[in-house]
């Protein structure tokens, strides 16, 4: 019977590629959050300014379908990131 030696180095050097995953996982989720998040607030304020355009006479509850429509897709863009994510193995076990 022959017993296996680990040495310090090769199991610190293991948990450190452990945490470095999880940071990497870690920043994916940020990041991308951080794009969708930007993408809606890049809409939401190019149409909530209180610019006279012509096409915003009379159509007051324009804003608030594209505030919806733009939220709901940028909410499919961070899942659809994830997603893939997690299809490619980036995330999860």
């Amino acid at each position: 019977m022959t017993l296996r030696t680990i040495s310090i180095f090769s199991l610190t050097t293991t948990e450190i590629n452990l945490f470095r995953r999880q940071f990497i996982m870690l920043e994916l989720f940020l990041s991308s959050g951080t794009v969708c998040l930007s993408l809606y607030a890049l809409v939401a304020g190019v149409f909530g300014m209180n610019i006279p355009y012509s096409w915003n006479d009379g159509h007051g509850y324009v804003y608030k379908w594209v505030v919806i429509i733009s939220g709901l897709v940028c909410s499919f863009v961070f899942i659809f990131i994830i997603a893939y994510a997690r299809y490619k193995g980036l995330v999860g076990s």
